[in-house]
């Protein structure tokens, strides 16, 4: 799409034609059609001295004229009547003095320009080893950041440090530094999937953001890398961190407990197939208090899950789920919680006091029986016991609907 003439370009191409009609010997078609090139009419034309404008470029760029070169590569490369070579070639370079000239910030947003408007270009993976490096440049501050507070980041830090903008710094953002490193990063990851710097530019997004306590969003780049990234070296710890992500990610007990599971299940792959983590003692115990960790808030889970049945007047199903937790997490505290409600529910059902759980009838019901109820008289054909004969051979059955949960 080409951009309309404005009425000052009018002007200066209708001084420029009537310049050329007047002077002599330059009324050919070819010394018009230069000329207005030159002024620049739209974002697309054709113009015949591109090559002789790239050299030019060249020539300031290689001379450490950077100002000028920048100026020139900019012209050539919003020239969309270039052609794809020229005009890519132009943009890289444009990038690359606001670069040398230490304007980070905008060095960035051109080697963005140029990923998108070239995907595919020959200075892809270049464009994107130059945005690594800049941003990280711009994570030193995150990294300072850590050694003064004197942490490895397993805890996380929720507030940082606020940076002043300094307006003669020319190689760092004004604002949202660290956010403008992140989005960086993740584009060098979307646009070179298998460049040498994609599984740092994963971890240092996934780091970042655990270290913060965004642990939904960590948990995607840790987990992206694992997946995706099955070579690299920094794969054990990203398992390592997405196990603590997806951990911390769950809000507790009483939320979806499908990520305390995928964690449970990533601490069984990492220990069946990842020697760097179970080899390493610091990396193995950290592995076995994550399992931990996992484990105690599962049992958590299904600990309040029974409640919630004894709650709502399910006993059976109460039941079934301190079983649960007594023989599923033996030796937590919620195993002999589980078994002291157990044991005291088993009793009450058995004398015929099962809780009538939140409704308000139930409740006025139990309380009838309670007071007004009578003992049921034993069977004229059950034979009679001495009092101190104990209980009956064999265990008691269960009541009907101790077997699952609903009940």
């Amino acid at each position: 799409m080409t951009d309309r003439p404005t009425g000052r370009r009018l002007i200066a191409l209708a001084a420029a034609v009537t310049g050329l009609a007047t002077a002599p010997g330059c009324r050919t078609y070819e010394s018009m059609k230069a000329a207005v090139a030159d002024i620049h009419l739209t974002s697309s034309y054709d113009d015949p001295r591109a090559d002789e404008r790239m050299a030019e470029a060249d020539r300031l760029f290689e001379a450490g004229r950077y100002g000028d070169a920048l100026d020139a590569y900019k012209k050539l490369a919003d020239n969309t009547g270039n052609t794809a070579d020229l005009a890519e070639r132009a943009r890289f370079l444009q990038a690359e003095c606001r670069r040398l000239r230490g304007e980070y910030p905008k060095a960035v947003d051109t080697y963005n320009r140029l990923l998108k408007d070239f995907p595919t270009g020959a200075h892809r993976r270049e464009a994107c080893n130059r945005i690594f490096e800049i941003c990280d440049y711009w994570l030193d501050d995150f990294r300072d950041e850590l050694t003064a507070r004197g942490t490895k980041g397993e805890k996380g830090i929720l507030y940082w440090r606020p940076r002043w903008p300094n307006p003669f710094d020319k190689t760092k953002p004004d604002w949202v530094q660290e956010d403008r490193a992140l989005e960086a990063l993740e584009r060098v990851h979307t646009h070179d999937i298998t460049g040498p710097a994609a599984d740092q530019a994963l971890f240092w997004c996934g780091y970042v953001n655990f270290v913060r306590g965004n642990f939904d969003e960590a948990d995607h780049f840790f987990s992206q890398l694992v997946e995706l990234h099955k070579d690299s070296k920094l794969r054990p710890q990203a398992i390592a961190f997405a196990i603590q992500a997806k951990n911390n990610a769950t809000g507790g007990a009483v939320y979806d407990g499908r990520k305390c599971a995928e964690a449970l299940h990533l601490v069984h792959v990492a220990e069946a197939s990842v020697p760097e983590l179970t080899g390493n003692p610091e990396m193995a115990d950290r592995l076995t208090r994550s399992k931990f960790a996992i484990r105690y808030q599962q049992a958590e889970k299904d600990f309040r899950t029974a409640e919630y049945y004894q709650r709502t007047g399910h006993p059976g199903s109460a039941v079934f789920y301190y079983e649960l937790v007594r023989r599923r997490y033996a030796g937590t505290r919620y195993a002999d919680q589980a078994t002291e409600r157990k044991d005291a529910l088993m009793a009450q059902m058995a004398a015929g006091k099962t809780p009538p759980g939140a409704d308000p009838f139930a409740h006025v019901k139990a309380k009838w029986d309670e007071v007004f109820g009578r003992e049921e008289a034993p069977a004229a054909d059950a034979p009679d016991r001495p009092a101190d004969s104990g209980p009956p051979p064999g265990p008691a059955p269960l009541p009907a609907g101790v077997g699952g949960p609903g009940s």
